[in-house]
């Protein structure tokens, strides 16, 4: 049962102090809300007294429903958690929040929701810009690959039983530091001790600005579905200061003749399917997940197209998971028109595809049909596609560059080949075109000129000859 204080003001007038009952910690601390009811003026005395009875049975209802478990007075931690718990978000972006929360928590969660300050986060946010904050301790490893082949596990197996990358496993292999995380699931995996097999090197960094200006995303994020509910007034992290900066990048991309160097390595390149897939990038600049997303159904041999209406993702605990495209719905799925040169690679990529899928006979998993995949048909992680170009690149002797770069290359030479906004914008999926402008303005810039230059041929061309 509710319980009741009746108090009076100054002036006489009467109101109501309600609490309610809400939970008890493991600590044996009880949670208890409360409320104020003020009757209104001319109201009998007795009167009042009996409405805030009512008044307290409907509060407590309200309290033990969940309706008013929440206030301003929520500890950030707890409301973090609950909205968490309620937001409809994708596997890797619940992955993302969860880690991003592993720092806010202790820098801001033991704080109620309306006592968080600006002062608060920059505090935080000065915290996150100083040395030390990220750890990025390595585990190396020694003769990983026989102890692999020792315990009976193929790098396929392993990756099934550890939930690590078949990429980061190679990188183990190769000597490489993987995280101590992530050592610790392979060697649970082979039923190893880590300690028998992995060398830990401790070591600090700072984090980036980018890293920081998404931790500032995330608890403006979470003040503003706060502020929404009407549980706190204001948004703090949007209404009362400015979130950390993030100082713009240079976009990396391969210029005209960098580009066609690439494509004659590529042409020399004896994994088809690695050919395959960086020719297709380089040609249509589809995202790396949408890459991966392709399945056989997607290419119209007949009208020279592929269709983009899926991308592939690696998240933790769930494996390969195939979302939405990324953006809005007008640009995000698409058809890609191609040139005749990726229409004769695809063909031949789809003649070592049915190859591969008869060699392995019931062996085969590949039912959804992808275009890239591992040995056995089964779709490969996203990844794969860094070490791909990471490796041809390296074997080439080419400028190193990132899967995104690709990217990049195919809007930039599009847009100096003359490719207006708009037409570039439905092929890249970008959901603004003025997006397009603000990444591509290097290359806007350089198109304008060409096109300044080509209207003063036409029109000076008569004059200068008299």
């Amino acid at each position: 049962m509710a319980n009741i204080t009746k108090r009076t003001n100054k002036s006489g007038q009467p109101s109501y102090l309600i609490r309610a009952f809400v939970d008890q910690g493991r600590d044996g601390k009880q949670t208890v809300k409360s409320m104020t009811w003020k009757p209104p003026d001319g109201m009998r005395p007795s009167a009042a007294d009996k409405q805030a009875e009512k008044e307290a049975v409907l509060f407590e209802q309200q309290v033990r429903s969940g309706v008013v478990s929440i206030d301003g007075k929520t500890r950030f931690e707890d409301y973090a958690a609950r909205w968490m718990d309620m937001a409809e978000l994708a596997p890797k972006t619940r992955e993302q929040y969860v880690y991003l929360l592993r720092r806010i928590n202790p820098a801001i969660g033991h704080l109620p929701l309306e006592k968080i300050r600006p002062d608060h986060l920059q505090k935080f946010y000065k915290n996150l810009r100083e040395g030390g904050v990220r750890e990025n301790s390595g585990a190396v490893a020694v003769d990983f690959a026989d102890k692999r082949k020792a315990a009976g596990l193929t790098q396929r197996r392993l990756c099934e039983l550890s939930g690590v990358a078949v990429t980061t496993i190679v990188a183990a292999e190769r000597g490489k530091a993987v995280s101590v995380t992530t050592a610790g699931k392979l060697c649970a995996a082979m039923k190893l001790d880590v300690r028998d097999i992995f060398t830990v090197e401790a070591g600090t960094d700072k984090l980036s600005d980018r890293t920081i200006w998404h931790h500032h995303k995330l608890i403006r994020l979470i003040l503003n579905a706060a502020k929404k509910a009407r549980v706190i007034p204001h948004n703090v992290a949007s209404e009362h200061m400015e979130g950390p900066k993030v100082p713009r990048s240079e976009t990396r991309y391969l210029d005209d003749e960098q580009a066609r160097a690439f494509l004659a390595a590529l042409s020399s390149e004896p994994d088809i399917r690695v050919k395959t897939a960086l020719t297709l990038d380089l040609f249509t600049g589809v995202r790396r997940g949408e890459l991966c997303g392709l399945s056989w159904p997607d290419i119209d041999f007949e009208k020279g197209s592929v269709r983009v209406r899926r991308a592939s993702q690696y998240v933790s605990g769930y494996g390969i998971i195939e979302r939405p495209t990324k953006g809005n719905a007008a640009y995000s799925v698409r058809t890609l028109t191609v040139t005749p040169h990726v229409l004769s690679l695809l063909s031949e990529y789809r003649r070592w595809w049915l190859t591969q899928r008869l060699a392995n006979g019931d062996r085969w998993r590949g039912e959804q049909e992808r275009l890239f995949i591992q040995e056995d048909g089964g779709p490969i992680f996203p990844d794969t596609i860094n070490h791909w170009l990471r490796r041809f690149l390296e074997k080439n002797g080419l400028p190193a560059i990132t899967v995104h770069s690709l990217r990049h290359t195919f809007a930039t030479l599009q847009l100096a080949a003359g490719v207006d906004v708009r037409t570039l914008q439905a092929r890249t999926g970008h959901a603004n075109a003025s997006t397009l402008l603000d990444i591509y303005s290097h290359a806007v810039q350089s198109a304008q000129e060409k096109a300044a230059q080509a209207l003063d041929d036409i029109l000076l061309l008569g004059v200068q000859s008299q």
